[in-house]
């Protein structure tokens, strides 16, 4: 059997935005001279830094993939990920790296761990009609024609409720039956470790880390990039923190409000982001408290590697 034929084992590192994944991401690759596949995709974006949380490079230490891969005003999917990160993770096998993925886009990694199914492109003309009907309207269809993808999904979250309908008309089956004709890639074992806090430490660290990204510069980044055309019409624009200083420097938000409604949100992101690793992912939980969190990840995967 060659090297390329082997099962390869992949760490994945995930868990709550806040909880301090990057840091432990680097020094965990760093001892074993592995490199970083980044899974979040928020830090995709070039020319964002600051409201990403994006370690600064002096703080890297080792080779990270995927950060910077698109500009702010392009669109990136899980598709896009899940190719490009297929190929560095090949790429890492053939050279003998360890490939440790770090961040907390739930979809990304179940892209990448679990697949993709035969999609389709956005249909312009559907999603047009689709806006001017209210989301109520649209889950109760999606209810009919895909009851079990609607099990899944928030009856407001317009977004993926958009994308089972659409798929389904593109399709002419329903999305949650396509899904499981997912395939993933091969040659690889995905070995899981969540990293987590107590809710209220957790909430503690997302408010400090908001007060922290502020007074390094969050404003002045996103002015800049208000300069360039930033705005709702950016894909980018979605991120949480910078439509809020977006509208601040609109006017439309005294800085006060700002800084409160990005807490908010990004707690409540936070909140999210656990409840869809615990039902989505196979994984193992360790506390990010735990002065010996390192040494009982690192012993978790090689037990089960």
């Amino acid at each position: 059997m060659s090297r390329l034929e082997q099962t390869w084992p992949v760490y994945i590192l995930c868990g709550p935005t806040g909880v301090g994944k990057s840091q432990l991401g680097v020094q965990i690759a760093d001892k074993y001279k592995g490199e970083v596949v980044s899974a979040d995709s928020r830090q995709i974006y070039a020319g964002m830094y600051i409201g990403t949380a994006k370690l600064p490079s002096a703080e890297r230490r080792v080779r990270h993939n995927l950060l910077d891969v698109v500009q702010p005003d392009e669109l990136f999917s899980a598709q896009g990920f899940c190719q490009k990160a297929t190929m560095v993770l090949n790429d890492l096998k053939a050279k003998r790296i360890k490939p440790f993925v770090v961040g907390g886009t739930g979809l990304y990694l179940k892209a990448l761990t679990e697949g993709l199914f035969p999609g389709t492109g956005r249909v312009a003309d559907l999603r047009k009609n689709w806006g001017k009907k209210p989301v109520s309207e649209l889950y109760a269809e999606l209810v009919k024609i895909d009851p079990e993808k609607a099990a899944r999904l928030s009856k407001n979250d317009r977004q993926r409720i958009e994308r089972a309908l659409e798929v389904f008309y593109a399709h002419g089956k329903p999305m949650s039956e396509l899904e499981k004709k997912r395939s993933s890639p091969v040659g690889f074992k995905f070995l899981w470790a969540g990293l987590n806090l107590e809710r209220k430490e957790l909430y503690c660290r997302i408010e400090d880390r908001v007060e922290k990204q502020l007074a390094d510069g969050w404003v002045e980044e996103v002015r800049r990039l208000k300069k360039t055309g930033f705005g709702p019409a950016w894909p980018a624009f979605k991120t949480i923190g910078y439509q809020e200083v977006y509208r601040h420097l609109s006017g439309e938000l005294g800085y006060s409000e700002m800084v409160q409604l990005i807490k908010q949100k990004t707690r409540n992101y936070a909140k999210r982001q656990l409840t869809w690793f615990r039902h989505q992912a196979p994984l193992s939980w360790f506390n990010a408290a735990d002065p010996k969190v390192q040494e009982k990840i690192e012993k978790y995967w090689e037990l089960n590697q």
